[in-house]
């Protein structure tokens, strides 16, 4: 997270910048922060829950 307030590395949370790609990091807009999960992913409704 402090990369990005370092001016050196100004463009560091752009996508396609290469420390971004090499660094693996997360797209930190704020309108990501809600995208829904790959619904192939999803946990199976019929799973029930576990309770302890």
């Amino acid at each position: 997270m402090l990369m990005l307030f370092d001016h050196s590395l100004d463009g560091i949370e752009q996508s396609d910048n290469g420390v971004h790609q090499s660094l693996g990091m997360v797209n930190l807009a704020p309108h990501d922060w809600v995208a829904a999960f790959d619904p192939d992913q999803a946990r199976d409704r019929d799973r029930g829950f576990r309770h302890t």
